[in-house]
């Protein structure tokens, strides 16, 4: 997953560095440029002066009258009831972070694409004739054709635009060649003129296919985003072939009773019927084994080089076995003779007991298991794959270990990816705010103060949730990348801020009265940094497109995150501000034995270089 999103933050980087670039060198040249709007009066078209200056004195005048009568009011209550602000801040971050353990808001790894191209694939037994195949194709493209016949699009147009059918191989991600393999591809119309989900086609298209007599297995998928992976994939491991088949079939009935869980099947497809031989406890006595019994079973059947002559230049081997008339019949089979080691012929049937079964048509292993993976697909308006395996994992795996002895039950799939996705952000993410926190702690020379700052990352994330639950989104992987990036834009806010602060201490103002001007001085700057960052993160939002489709949870993250920081620097970073000076004012206290003024235990007090 690391690869699949490894392009984004090399971009941002490298934006930045050139904004970085932009800002220091080439933005002062260009306002040099601009004209004297007090000495020249006339520029460009007639009016446009005026007209400019008007909107720039009327929002100027709007956030200085806000700024006056609204924040710096309510910032002083903020701050007289700064131990109950910073409560009231903790619950919401309590509740916001409730919402995802609730279930309320879920979790899954990408979220759901409306893709253009949907697709069946049908599998028959091996051996099956390839005009079963086709019958059972003209069926679900039947069911296809009544689907978008009595489906209206938005724009009028029809829903499929082309469809494919085809016989003896698959057009899905399962391969397969052989005429007892089958699919229907449909290209639909694009998601903007349909207006409606193409899972919702693909729910549709299986009711109305119904059931097909005889099929092993028949699957509906669309197109999906991401690193492959079924949502539920679950590997059933032993060494004990009727162990894991019999596991693998209650799993899936299990899977059956979930609410939105929908094409469950097995890679497990059963061969053609085959002979097996069971070696009897008494053929031991006479010295046979299970090698020489299938050799000498193989070798009647299908021949053993007796001698090889050479006839000029070719080699000529001559084998022996039964006679064509033996091989084809069954009864043939039974007079079979074995030979013993001690030179005696005892009947077949006498030293193994013969059955019939269906074989194996592939037998997968993992570190020298047998595997049969159980997949399924989920409806996230009726279901959430995480609630459903958090189900399965709470009794009913360790009830199929108990029945079946010798198994081993492992979640692949996209739960997979969460684990390996994960475990590199414990690390990396750790790492990262540590980076962040020594930079601030370099430029404020403290150690307090970049706590302060760093507060604003869960903070921030606070946001992010409640943007993805203002526009119905559930968290995905990429929320969870945007709020790591998050954490990296949420501390510049507060990082001016407080930087302001420091330099109204320095000069001399008043505890209070230096806060409460830091941050009416820094407010247009925070106010318009966010607006400009959500501002260009909104198309991305509300674009439809299904190119942006898993963009826009990170796009939410960041946007969300952004906004509801903002809020929290212009009013809870100046309660953090002043209950850590309540602090050193308290340890002054116990350390000289009297109060001192609020300004006496602040470091910029002193540090006159930071004016």
């Amino acid at each position: 997953m690391g690869k699949f999103i490894a392009i984004l933050p090399k971009v941002v980087i490298a934006c930045l560095a050139i904004s970085l670039l932009e800002c220091l060198v080439l933005l002062p040249a260009h306002l040099n440029h601009l004209p004297d709007f007090n000495t020249n009066p006339v520029i460009g078209k007639k009016g446009f002066k005026s007209r400019f200056s008007s909107f720039h004195r009327f929002t100027g005048n709007a956030l200085e009258v806000f700024v006056e009568k609204v924040y710096m009011p309510f910032l002083g209550k903020v701050l007289t009831w700064r131990y109950i602000s910073l409560c009231i801040a903790i619950t919401i971050l309590l509740l916001a972070f409730g919402l995802m353990k609730s279930g309320i808001m879920k979790f899954e790894v990408f979220p759901e694409v409306d893709g253009f191209v949907i697709t069946s694939t049908v599998k028959f037994p091996s051996g099956t004739p390839p005009h079963v195949t086709r019958a059972a194709l003209d069926q679900v493209e039947a069911a296809l054709r009544k689907v978008a016949n009595r489906t209206t699009t938005v724009s009028g147009e029809p829903l499929i635009v082309k469809s494919l059918s085809l016989v003896g191989q698959t057009l899905s991600k399962m391969p397969g060649i052989g005429p007892n393999f089958g699919s229907v591809q449909a290209i639909l119309l694009e998601s903007e003129k349909r207006g409606i989900h193409s899972k919702e086609l693909l729910v549709e298209w299986e009711k109305e296919t119904g059931l097909i007599p005889g099929v092993e297995s028949i699957v509906f998928e669309g197109m999906a985003g991401g690193p492959p992976g079924a949502p539920i994939e679950i590997w059933i491991q032993g060494y004990d072939n009727n162990n894991i088949i019999n596991a693998a079939n209650e799993l899936m009935e299990r899977l059956h009773q979930f609410d939105g869980v929908y094409q469950i099947h097995s890679d497990f497809s059963p061969g053609k019927n085959e002979i097996r031989f069971e070696l009897k406890p008494e053929a031991r006595t006479l010295g046979l084994t299970v090698n020489d019994l299938a050799r000498q079973v193989h070798a009647g059947f299908y021949g053993e080089e007796a001698v090889r002559l050479q006839r000029g230049r070719d080699d000529i081997r001559v084998k022996v076995r039964y006679t064509a008339d033996e091989r084809s019949r069954f009864s043939g089979l039974k007079n079979i003779r074995i030979r013993t080691p001690g030179g005696h012929e005892v009947p077949l049937k006498s030293v193994a007991n013969i059955t019939f079964s269906p074989g194996f048509s592939t037998i997968t292993r993992t570190d020298e298991m047998q595997v049969i993976a159980v997949s399924a697909n989920v409806d996230t308006n009726k279901a959430n794959a995480n609630e459903i395996f958090a189900e399965l994992s709470n009794n009913f795996f360790s009830y199929i270990k108990n029945k079946y002895q010798g198994i081993h039950i492992s979640v692949q799939g996209e739960q997979k990816k969460i684990r390996e996705s994960f475990g590199s952000l414990y690390i990396s993410f750790p790492l990262a705010v540590m980076g962040i926190f020594i930079i601030i702690a370099t430029l404020f020379s403290s150690y307090l103060q970049p706590l302060i700052i760093m507060f604003t990352v869960p903070f921030g994330i606070i946001g992010a949730i409640l943007g993805h639950l203002l526009f119905g989104y559930d968290l995905s992987f990429m929320s969870i990348c945007g709020m790591v990036a998050l954490s990296g834009v949420v501390v510049n806010d507060a990082i001016i801020l407080i930087e302001r602060i420091n330099k109204n201490i320095a000069e001399g103002m008043p505890f209070f009265e230096a806060i409460k001007k830091g941050g009416a001085r820094r407010f247009r700057a925070i106010f318009f940094t966010t607006l400009s960052t959500v501002g260009g993160l909104t198309p991305m939002i509300m674009e439809k497109n299904l190119q942006a489709a898993m963009l826009i949870p990170m796009a939410l993250s960041l946007a969300g995150g952004v906004a509801f920081a903002t809020l929290l620097t212009l009013l809870l970073i100046p309660s953090f501000i002043v209950i850590l000076n309540d602090l050193r004012c308290l340890v002054h206290r116990i350390k000289y034995g009297k109060w001192p003024t609020r300004e006496e235990v602040e470091p910029a007090f002193f540090n006159k270089s930071v004016v």
